[in-house]
Protein backbone atom coordinates (compact mmCIF):
# COMPACT_ATOMS: atom_id res chain seq x y z
CA UNK A 1 0.00 0.00 0.00
CA UNK A 2 1.17 3.29 -0.95
CA UNK A 3 -0.04 6.40 1.23
CA UNK A 4 0.78 10.06 -0.26
CA UNK A 5 1.43 12.48 3.10
CA UNK A 6 1.32 16.35 1.82
CA UNK A 7 4.94 17.51 2.20
CA UNK A 8 3.29 20.80 4.02
CA UNK A 9 1.08 18.80 6.88
CA UNK A 10 0.89 20.23 10.07
CA UNK A 11 2.85 17.76 12.18
CA UNK A 12 4.56 17.67 15.65
CA UNK A 13 8.66 17.06 15.10
CA UNK A 14 8.98 13.86 16.91
CA UNK A 15 12.17 13.95 19.90
CA UNK A 16 12.12 17.91 19.22
CA UNK A 17 11.83 19.20 22.89
CA UNK A 18 7.92 18.76 22.58
CA UNK A 19 5.52 21.47 21.29
CA UNK A 20 7.31 22.55 17.87
CA UNK A 21 4.89 21.68 14.65
CA UNK A 22 5.96 22.58 11.71
CA UNK A 23 5.77 21.22 8.01
CA UNK A 24 5.70 17.44 7.71
CA UNK A 25 8.65 17.64 5.30
CA UNK A 26 10.48 19.52 7.96
CA UNK A 27 11.37 16.33 10.03
CA UNK A 28 13.71 14.67 7.82
CA UNK A 29 15.53 18.14 7.47
CA UNK A 30 15.97 18.57 11.16
CA UNK A 31 17.11 15.16 11.94
CA UNK A 32 17.25 12.91 9.19
CA UNK A 33 15.37 9.46 8.29
CA UNK A 34 14.98 8.89 12.16
CA UNK A 35 13.33 12.22 13.30
CA UNK A 36 11.13 11.56 9.80
CA UNK A 37 10.04 7.74 10.55
CA UNK A 38 9.17 8.80 14.30
CA UNK A 39 7.30 12.00 13.22
CA UNK A 40 5.23 9.73 10.62
CA UNK A 41 4.65 7.17 12.67
CA UNK A 42 3.21 8.97 15.52
CA UNK A 43 1.35 11.54 12.87
CA UNK A 44 -0.26 8.33 11.97
CA UNK A 45 -0.45 5.90 14.73
CA UNK A 46 1.05 4.10 13.09
CA UNK A 47 4.36 1.68 13.94
CA UNK A 48 6.99 2.09 11.70
CA UNK A 49 10.56 0.02 12.18
CA UNK A 50 12.38 0.76 9.09
CA UNK A 51 12.51 3.33 6.45
CA UNK A 52 14.10 3.90 2.82
CA UNK A 53 15.90 7.35 2.11
CA UNK A 54 15.37 7.42 -1.85
CA UNK A 55 17.51 10.47 -3.56
CA UNK A 56 15.17 12.24 -6.57
CA UNK A 57 18.29 11.10 -8.79
CA UNK A 58 17.59 7.32 -8.13
CA UNK A 59 14.17 7.67 -9.97
CA UNK A 60 16.03 9.19 -13.09
CA UNK A 61 17.97 5.42 -13.03
CA UNK A 62 15.04 3.23 -11.83
CA UNK A 63 13.60 4.72 -15.20
CA UNK A 64 16.02 4.07 -17.26
CA UNK A 65 16.57 0.38 -16.15
CA UNK A 66 13.36 -0.66 -16.83
CA UNK A 67 13.53 1.52 -20.22
CA UNK A 68 9.56 0.70 -21.34
CA UNK A 69 7.44 3.67 -19.24
CA UNK A 70 4.73 5.20 -20.69
CA UNK A 71 2.51 7.55 -19.33
CA UNK A 72 -0.62 9.77 -20.54
CA UNK A 73 -0.80 13.35 -19.37
CA UNK A 74 -3.95 15.40 -18.99
CA UNK A 75 -1.11 18.60 -18.40
CA UNK A 76 1.69 19.91 -19.82
CA UNK A 77 5.13 19.72 -18.09
CA UNK A 78 7.82 21.82 -18.35
CA UNK A 79 10.82 21.48 -15.56
CA UNK A 80 14.46 22.17 -15.89
CA UNK A 81 14.67 22.18 -19.56
CA UNK A 82 12.04 18.91 -20.21
CA UNK A 83 9.24 19.43 -22.04
CA UNK A 84 6.54 17.35 -22.14
CA UNK A 85 3.22 18.18 -23.26
CA UNK A 86 -0.53 16.81 -23.08
CA UNK A 87 -0.66 13.04 -24.53
CA UNK A 88 0.56 9.66 -24.41
CA UNK A 89 4.58 9.41 -24.23
CA UNK A 90 7.35 7.16 -23.73
CA UNK A 91 9.66 8.90 -21.20
CA UNK A 92 13.20 8.31 -20.08
CA UNK A 93 14.76 8.85 -17.03
CA UNK A 94 15.08 12.67 -17.24
CA UNK A 95 11.43 13.26 -18.61
CA UNK A 96 10.09 10.82 -16.09
CA UNK A 97 12.20 12.98 -13.18
CA UNK A 98 11.03 16.11 -14.39
CA UNK A 99 7.57 14.42 -14.79
CA UNK A 100 7.35 13.35 -11.08
CA UNK A 101 8.79 16.94 -9.63
CA UNK A 102 6.79 19.44 -11.08
CA UNK A 103 4.08 21.15 -9.44
CA UNK A 104 3.40 24.61 -9.93
CA UNK A 105 1.92 24.12 -13.38
CA UNK A 106 -0.09 21.36 -11.84
CA UNK A 107 -3.61 22.78 -11.06
CA UNK A 108 -3.60 20.50 -8.28
CA UNK A 109 -0.13 21.51 -6.75
CA UNK A 110 1.28 18.78 -4.07
CA UNK A 111 -1.87 16.61 -4.43
CA UNK A 112 -1.30 16.63 -8.48
CA UNK A 113 2.15 15.53 -7.78
CA UNK A 114 1.72 12.57 -5.58
CA UNK A 115 -0.74 10.98 -7.95
CA UNK A 116 2.43 11.58 -10.59
CA UNK A 117 4.88 9.86 -8.52
CA UNK A 118 2.63 7.23 -7.19
CA UNK A 119 2.12 6.16 -11.09
CA UNK A 120 5.55 6.57 -11.67
CA UNK A 121 6.43 4.49 -8.99
CA UNK A 122 3.60 1.23 -9.54
CA UNK A 123 4.77 1.60 -12.67
CA UNK A 124 8.21 0.87 -12.23
CA UNK A 125 7.43 -1.96 -9.48
CA UNK A 126 5.29 -4.02 -12.02
CA UNK A 127 7.91 -3.87 -14.54
CA UNK A 128 11.09 -4.63 -12.40
CA UNK A 129 9.81 -7.75 -11.34
CA UNK A 130 9.81 -9.12 -14.95
CA UNK A 131 12.48 -12.24 -15.00
CA UNK A 132 14.97 -10.08 -17.23
CA UNK A 133 14.95 -7.16 -14.85
CA UNK A 134 15.28 -9.82 -11.76
CA UNK A 135 18.70 -11.14 -13.21
CA UNK A 136 20.29 -7.60 -13.33
CA UNK A 137 19.24 -6.43 -9.89
CA UNK A 138 22.49 -6.23 -8.48
CA UNK A 139 23.51 -3.79 -11.32
CA UNK A 140 21.06 -2.02 -10.74
CA UNK A 141 21.88 -1.51 -6.76
CA UNK A 142 25.14 -0.66 -8.27
CA UNK A 143 24.22 2.18 -10.15
CA UNK A 144 22.15 3.22 -7.45
CA UNK A 145 24.77 3.27 -4.98
CA UNK A 146 24.49 6.44 -2.34
CA UNK A 147 21.03 7.82 -4.02
CA UNK A 148 19.30 5.10 -1.68
CA UNK A 149 19.87 4.48 2.08
CA UNK A 150 17.91 2.60 4.42
CA UNK A 151 18.32 0.69 8.15
CA UNK A 152 17.46 -2.72 6.37
CA UNK A 153 20.02 -5.04 6.50
CA UNK A 154 21.68 -6.45 3.09
CA UNK A 155 20.01 -9.82 3.81
CA UNK A 156 16.84 -8.13 4.39
CA UNK A 157 16.73 -6.30 1.08
CA UNK A 158 17.38 -9.88 -0.55
CA UNK A 159 14.73 -11.50 1.60
CA UNK A 160 12.07 -8.41 0.36
CA UNK A 161 12.56 -9.15 -3.49
CA UNK A 162 12.80 -12.73 -3.13
CA UNK A 163 9.14 -12.56 -1.12
CA UNK A 164 7.73 -9.69 -2.31
CA UNK A 165 8.61 -9.15 -5.93
CA UNK A 166 5.42 -10.59 -7.35
CA UNK A 167 3.26 -8.65 -5.39
CA UNK A 168 3.54 -5.09 -7.70
CA UNK A 169 0.29 -5.82 -9.33
CA UNK A 170 -1.58 -5.48 -5.59
CA UNK A 171 -0.61 -1.69 -4.84
CA UNK A 172 -3.48 0.01 -4.15
CA UNK A 173 -2.25 4.06 -3.50
CA UNK A 174 -3.98 6.41 -1.27
CA UNK A 175 -3.50 10.27 -0.46
CA UNK A 176 -4.40 12.45 2.35
CA UNK A 177 -6.50 15.49 1.54
CA UNK A 178 -6.41 18.84 3.87
CA UNK A 179 -7.24 22.38 4.27
CA UNK A 180 -4.62 25.16 3.99
CA UNK A 181 -3.78 27.49 6.92
CA UNK A 182 -1.85 30.22 7.10
CA UNK A 183 0.39 29.80 9.93
CA UNK A 184 3.37 32.68 10.58
CA UNK A 185 3.19 33.68 6.86
CA UNK A 186 3.83 30.26 5.56
CA UNK A 187 0.49 28.15 4.36
CA UNK A 188 0.16 24.46 5.94
CA UNK A 189 -2.28 21.38 5.12
CA UNK A 190 -4.31 20.75 8.25
CA UNK A 191 -5.84 17.18 7.89
CA UNK A 192 -8.80 16.45 9.88
CA UNK A 193 -8.91 13.99 12.60
CA UNK A 194 -11.46 12.22 10.68
CA UNK A 195 -8.91 11.60 8.09
CA UNK A 196 -5.96 10.82 10.01
CA UNK A 197 -8.16 8.11 11.83
CA UNK A 198 -9.49 6.81 8.78
CA UNK A 199 -5.68 6.62 6.91
CA UNK A 200 -4.17 4.86 10.49
CA UNK A 201 -6.91 2.51 10.25
CA UNK A 202 -6.92 1.54 6.79
CA UNK A 203 -2.59 1.26 7.11
CA UNK A 204 -3.15 -0.62 10.46
CA UNK A 205 -5.45 -3.16 8.73
CA UNK A 206 -2.77 -3.69 6.34
CA UNK A 207 -0.46 -4.73 9.05
CA UNK A 208 -3.60 -6.97 10.42
CA UNK A 209 -3.29 -4.54 13.86
CA UNK A 210 -6.16 -3.44 15.44
CA UNK A 211 -7.40 0.12 14.89
CA UNK A 212 -6.26 2.53 17.61
CA UNK A 213 -7.91 5.96 18.20
CA UNK A 214 -5.20 8.87 17.81
CA UNK A 215 -4.83 10.88 20.10
CA UNK A 216 -1.58 13.03 19.25
CA UNK A 217 -0.96 16.67 18.90
CA UNK A 218 -2.41 17.09 15.48
CA UNK A 219 -5.69 15.59 16.54
CA UNK A 220 -5.30 17.58 19.86
CA UNK A 221 -5.37 20.70 17.96
CA UNK A 222 -8.31 20.01 15.13
CA UNK A 223 -10.24 20.07 18.41
CA UNK A 224 -9.03 23.05 19.39
CA UNK A 225 -10.40 24.15 16.24
CA UNK A 226 -13.89 22.99 15.79
CA UNK A 227 -15.26 25.63 12.86
CA UNK A 228 -12.11 25.45 10.69
CA UNK A 229 -13.28 22.12 9.02
CA UNK A 230 -17.07 23.62 8.88
CA UNK A 231 -17.39 23.57 4.39
CA UNK A 232 -18.96 27.14 5.15
CA UNK A 233 -16.49 28.83 7.05
CA UNK A 234 -13.74 30.12 4.42
CA UNK A 235 -11.45 30.78 7.05
CA UNK A 236 -7.75 30.23 6.58
CA UNK A 237 -7.22 30.86 10.64
CA UNK A 238 -6.04 27.65 13.15
CA UNK A 239 -5.24 28.35 17.08
CA UNK A 240 -2.10 26.53 17.50
CA UNK A 241 -1.56 28.30 20.79
CA UNK A 242 1.00 26.76 22.94
CA UNK A 243 2.94 25.45 20.22
CA UNK A 244 6.24 26.59 18.79
CA UNK A 245 5.70 27.10 15.06
CA UNK A 246 9.22 27.95 13.25
CA UNK A 247 9.81 28.41 8.97
CA UNK A 248 11.84 25.49 8.21
CA UNK A 249 11.04 24.38 4.78
CA UNK A 250 10.87 27.87 2.71
CA UNK A 251 12.60 26.75 -0.03
CA UNK A 252 12.39 23.00 -0.58
CA UNK A 253 10.88 21.14 -3.62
Amino acid sequence: MVYSIPRDSLAEMADDHGGNIQKINAAYEIGKAKMAKKTVSQFLGLPIDYSVTVDMGALKELVDFVREFTIDTVIDVNLNGQVIPQGHHHLNGDQALAYSRMRYQDPRGDYGRQLRQQEVLKQVAQKIQKPKYLMNIGDLMTKLGQKISTDFTADQVKQLIRNYHQSSGEIVSSQLLGKTAWLNGSAYQIISTEDLQAASNRLRDNLALPEQTLTNTETRLNDMNPAFFDDESPTTYFNVRGYNVTRYTNNTD
